[in-house]
């Protein structure tokens, strides 16, 4: 049969070239044997009919149906290459090449998966089904279905023929028995339908761009297809291997159902995740959604807060963390980027203050100093670390902050306690890369140092300061009575030492600065104010400022 057939039937958007060319036989009164004896008649090979067929088979698929070369070969897998697949080194003429794909991982297996409304409303199977990163139908909010419930195999489960012999019946027509005459007849239509969740579907939502070739955003960039696609997968990868760890559970639903899956993959080195992920695409699609869900972050600070509990799990090794890690998937530069921040020291401390289960008392915001006092420093954080003692009583108040459940972040706990987010960052990094001890006695320490610091609104107390801003009488009446010939001028001088002592508050944010940064001369000038006083003039400026020491209700 070497002219083209009677009736042309082009292939639907999205449909696969075995599903097209059922329907075509079907509409040509043909076998799908006789359509498949028809495309070799002229010497064309089927090899890799649904992968990449040869340019010769793409011809004369064309020729056949009388449809565009363009179209026959966007419905073959083909389509992804450069995407969701790395078809290089591939070659219709040798059997074998095939396993340098296959080598590359996540790989289209025998089989398909479908979603039973999107069969029920066109009767088309869809080429994004075989992908291994298809696992919700975002048209009808469903987990794609896997396998038949009566035969038990994977849809499309035959191994010698790329067509059905059910042709375009939309049951499922895998082959039952030794012989090819006797076929599942199960209704793929009336499937029951499990809806996906939110985060899976907002997942595939964003893989579906980018097997279409279009840029996806990625911490806070555009990202190309193909690098998104690739560091998706390989982050799921990483996912996967550490939810295998022990203290996983709590991380993410998903971890739970995968310790039954993993325990059916015997191997020395356990499952490899990176050559094959899980085949049931409810649990795949989660672990694609949790990876997606660090990637779409707005950048990578926030993307590495997330990541940061799962490498907490990492076990230790001879290799060290970051050989574990980058044994058990591909490092791409953007996972590279993540892995290295998500260990950095002041995410990992910040990590273990967010754990719950160590609070002996309630945290209440208003009740922590943007800087610990001198006497608590002395007492219970000297020595804990090499940062200056300014940096590590600033960095006590953050880490207290970060023990309340509504604080994820070092910036959000400087926001919490009236100082800029930036602020909070940059002191975080540089104290916690000089940790003298671990994350527990830190703790413990910032919590002894919390107990024993004045019991006030520090928040209450900054207010009142800032209100006195212009107001010198009280200075003048202090100064009359306690230091005589001081100079009006030191007014903000004494306000700031109110803010600095009184509401233990940072000397860089004292109100007398009016709004900007001090300068060395400004701090110097300070300096020298605050140790000529003596202590009962220290006493009395106290005095001066009434605070809130009754007890504060815990909120």
């Amino acid at each position: 049969m070497n002219a083209a057939l009677p009736v042309s039937v082009r292939p639907r958007p999205e449909e696969s070239v075995e599903s097209w060319l059922e329907h075509l036989a079907d509409a040509n009164g043909l076998t799908t044997a006789q359509l498949l004896a028809a495309i070799r008649s002229t010497g064309a090979t089927t090899r890799y009919l649904t992968l990449a067929p040869s340019p010769e088979t793409i011809a004369r698929l064309a020729a056949l149906a009388r449809v565009d070369e363009q179209v026959v070969s966007a419905a073959t897998l083909a389509s992804f290459d450069g995407t969701a697949l790395d078809l290089t080194g591939l070659d219709p003429a040798d059997r074998h090449s095939y396993r340098q794909v296959a080598t590359r991982g996540w790989t289209p297996a025998h089989g398909t998966q479908i979603c039973p409304t999107c069969l029920a409303d066109t009767g088309a199977w869809k080429t994004t089904w075989r992908l291994l990163l298809a696992t919700a139908c975002t048209d009808h909010g469903l987990v794609l279905a896997a396998e038949c419930p009566s035969c038990g195999r994977r849809f499309r489960d035959q191994r010698h023929s790329h067509l059905r012999r059910v042709g375009a019946a939309t049951v499922c027509g895998n082959p039952l028995g030794q012989g090819p005459l006797k076929q599942c007849l199960h209704d793929l239509t009336a499937l029951p339908r499990e809806p996906a969740s939110p985060a899976v579907l907002a997942a595939q939502a964003r893989i579906n761009p980018a097997l279409a070739g279009k840029k996806v955003p990625a911490l806070g960039q555009p990202a190309k297809p193909a690098a998104y696609v690739t560091d998706m997968r390989h982050l799921t990868t990483l996912l996967l291997h550490l939810a295998g760890q022990p203290g996983a559970d709590g991380l993410a639903p998903w971890v739970a159902d995968l310790a039954a899956i993993a325990a059916d993959r015997t191997s020395t080195r356990g499952p490899r995740w990176g050559m094959r992920p899980p085949d049931n695409p409810g649990l795949r699609g989660q672990a694609l959604a949790t990876a997606d869900a660090i990637l779409a972050a707005a950048d990578l600070d926030t993307a590495a807060t997330l990541l940061t509990p799962w490498t907490e799990l990492t076990p230790t090794t001879n290799d060290g963390p970051l050989g574990w890690l980058a044994d058990r998937t591909v490092m791409t530069p953007t996972l590279t980027r993540l892995v290295m921040a998500a260990r950095a020291p002041h995410r990992r401390l910040s990590h273990h203050l967010d754990k719950p289960g160590g609070a002996r008392m309630p945290i209440n915001l208003l009740v922590i100093p943007q800087v610990i006092p001198h006497e608590q420093y002395l007492e219970h954080l000297a020595g804990a670390s090499s940062s200056s003692e300014a940096t590590v009583r600033l960095f006590a108040s953050l880490s207290l902050a970060r023990l309340h459940p509504d604080i994820k972040s070092w910036a959000a706990a400087a926001e919490a306690l009236g100082m800029a987010g930036p602020m909070g960052v940059r002191c975080a990094r540089a104290c916690s890369a000089t940790m003298l001890v671990t994350a527990d006695e830190w703790k413990a320490r910032i919590w002894r140092a919390a107990e024993e610091s004045p019991r006030r609104d520090y928040r209450a107390t900054e207010a009142k300061i800032r209100h006195r801003l212009g107001m010198s009488r009280w200075f003048d009446e202090w100064a009359r009575r306690f230091r005589p010939g001081t100079r009006h001028g030191s007014y903000d001088l004494g306000l700031t030492w109110q803010w600095v002592h009184v509401a233990h508050a940072h000397l860089d944010l004292s109100p007398a600065w009016r709004g900007r940064k001090p300068t060395a001369k400004d701090r110097a000038r300070y300096r020298t104010f605050e140790r000529s006083l003596n202590d009962q003039q220290q006493l009395e400026f106290a005095r001066r400022l009434p605070v809130v020491r009754a007890e504060i209700r815990n909120r």
